[in-house]
Formats: C-alpha cells, structure tokens, sequence
C-alpha cells in the first residue's frame, strides 16, 4: 500500500518564519486576535514544569532574553491555535503520563535530559520539531541524538510537522504515526511524542495514536489527554487524515480570482499553508483578474487576500460569517459524490464524536505498517 506521504510536500513562499528570533507574528495577530479578557472565549492553558533549567547559574540579562522569547513563542502560538496558550522555555522540558506507556511533553533542551526520560522508563523519543523551531530557542538537537545514541536502552527519533499548520498535520498524520506505530513495537515501554512547547503537534500525534491503534473513540481519547494536560490539538486534522487513509486521497484543482484594481501584490494565507505563509496570485492584464489555482484534498479551507499588505477578505467569492474573532474568511470547499460509499464514510468521521468500525480499525493498522517512515 501507498503511503499518502509519497506526495510531495506543498511549495510555499514563507511569509514570516517560526523559527529564528526575528520573526515578527504582526500578521497573525491581525487575523486572529485573541481577546484574553473576554470569558466568552478564553482559553487559558499553561505548562507547568516538572524540571528546572539545565544552568546552574543565569545572568539577569540571558534570563530575561530566554523570558522574552518565550513571551513570543506564547504570543505566536496563541493567535495561531486560537486559545491563550503559554509556554516558559526557560522552566526546563515538562511533560505529562497520558497513559502509562504514553507521554506528551515540551522539547528536550540538553542531553541531560535523555537521562530524565530514561529514569522514568521512556525506550522512544519521538521529535516533531522543525529545524527553525529548534533555531528559534537555541537546542543544539544533535547533541542530543548522539548522546541518546550512547544507550541500547533508547530509541531518538525525529519526525517533522510544520508548527501551527493544521494542513500540515493532516498530511503528515499517517507517515507520523506509521512511524511512531512501528517504533513502539519495536522498542516497547514508555514513548515520550513532543513537539516544542508539548501543546499542538505532539497531543494531536498521540491523539491520533490512541484513536488509530489502542481502541480509543475520538472523543474518549480526547478527555483523558485533556484531563492530564492543558494543550490544543487540532481535531478536523485528524478526522480528515482518518478519512484520508480509508477512503483515498482525492484532490480537485480550485481557482481563486479577484479583480484587479491597481494592486501591486495579491497573496493568500490559509488554504492549504497555514496563516504564516503566503501564495502570490498571478495577474492577467488581458482579463484584468488576479488568479491562483491549487491542487486541495476533500475538505473547508479557509483563507484571506493581502492587497498591497492589506488582510481582506473578497465577497465575490464564498466567505463564512464572523467567527469568535469578529473576521471574516473566504473559504474553498472541496466535495465529492456525497452519495457515494466514500462520501457516507466521509459524512460520519467528520461528525463530532466519529467511531471507527472494527474493518475500518484494522485498515488503518495495515496502512500504519505498510507505510514508508516519516523520519529524518
């Protein structure tokens, strides 16, 4: 079987990176700000550390600077996942037991903290950072991989998904897990999944786990990950990798136009590439339209124009009403027969609280094991 990770990754142009301590999240903040004061829609969620940092002694400068990055991780992170989340690097890696044999935590930091996670009987580390993420807070991961290579008692993988992009997550679902699957066979005992600040990528990745593999109803799975730790996976990209893997991944090109009216630049954010990055449209002065077209999986995408850097939204196109935020998206809805077989599968995974049938279990266990691995 094909694993669905075969196809090439989306080529994008960055917008503003994630990773590296210049970047600037104003865009984000744009889009999707969040009103902490608002008990409507406040989410506070904060990981508290079970570890202190690895210096022994910190100047008040390198303190402070280590705070502030963190204050801006937690911004971006918040306008991103759409809940007031708070991450404090320099507190040292945290982490919380799902189950017994299940962690999800923050970043390792040194390779002292391999030594941390093998006292508590972890066999796989199993790393969902980028390398701008990485760059972003100053962990040298190599350092770390080689010293975990020092034991036979130990396993250091690393498997990438790209920080606050739900597409992405949903693409890379089923090469992640197919290799996070095969590794806890392999090496048993306790996994220990992160990403960076342990609150979107690696719940969503153990998440899924648990739903795929260990018997889990969504939802169930769900309340026990929230019960142990505060984080914010992204529930649609998991129910859309689900019916990814059982039904196929069908795509149908989209076109987006908008007309032209002396603009110098026209991109996109959203759709397919997360709020961080950009498309540019293509425009046509015989016809005076600005245009792109994009290859989409079944699915709602939301998305919004950037005139000239100016965030907007075009209402000759399909727009959704305002959200909690008080914005307005355009959005691209990719739909196939839904009268057909795949079409009720699709119908009923993408409900609320979706259950697997046990030959649709088994099929995802198949495609878990015959997958190529997603590690790098």
């Amino acid at each position: 079987m094909n694993c669905l990770q075969n196809l090439p990754r989306s080529s994008v142009s960055p917008l503003l990176g994630f990773g590296g301590n210049y970047r600037d999240p104003s865009s984000l903040k744009m889009l999707l700000p969040i009103k902490a004061s608002d008990p409507k829609c406040r989410l506070v969620l904060q990981a508290v550390s079970d570890s202190k940092s690895s210096s022994a002694e910190m100047s008040d400068v390198s303190k402070k600077k280590e705070e502030e990055i963190s204050d801006e991780y937690s911004q971006d992170m918040t306008q991103a996942m759409g809940a007031v989340l708070t991450y404090r690097h320099e507190l040292g890696m945290n982490y919380n037991f799902i189950r017994p044999d299940l962690i999800v935590g923050s970043c390792l930091q040194t390779p002292e903290d391999v030594d941390k996670l093998r006292k508590i009987g972890v066999k796989t580390i199993f790393c969902l950072q980028q390398d701008p993420d990485l760059e972003y807070f100053g962990v040298d991961i190599s350092s770390i991989q080689a010293y975990a290579k020092t034991f036979t008692d130990i396993q250091h993988i690393r498997c990438e998904i790209r920080d606050f992009d739900a597409f992405d997550l949903r693409m890379r679902l089923p090469a992640v897990v197919s290799t996070l699957y095969k590794a806890v066979k392999r090496n048993g005992g306790v996994t220990y999944v992160h990403c960076t600040a342990g609150m979107g990528r690696a719940p969503a990745v153990a998440l899924t786990y648990m739903f795929w593999v260990q018997g889990y109803k969504l939802m169930e799975a769900h309340k026990i990950l929230m019960n142990k730790r505060t984080c914010f996976p992204k529930l649609d990209a998991i129910r859309n990798a689900t019916i990814d893997i059982l039904t196929g991944l069908k795509k149908k090109i989209v076109t987006l136009t908008l007309k032209d009216k002396g603009f110098t630049t026209v991109e996109i954010s959203g759709l397919d590439i997360g709020w961080g990055q950009r498309i540019p449209l293509t425009l046509d002065k015989g016809t005076g339209f600005w245009s792109l077209k994009r290859e989409l999986p079944e699915g709602q995408f939301e998305y919004k124009y950037i005139l000239d850097g100016e965030w907007t939204h075009n209402e000759l196109e399909p727009f959704t009403g305002p959200n909690k935020d008080g914005h307005t998206n355009n959005y691209a809805k990719v739909v196939y027969d839904p009268t057909s077989v795949d079409g009720a599968t699709r119908e009923r995974l993408t409900r609320e609280d979706p259950e697997l049938l046990e030959d649709e279990r088994l099929k995802l266990v198949q495609f878990l094991e015959t997958c190529s691995e997603a590690e790098v």
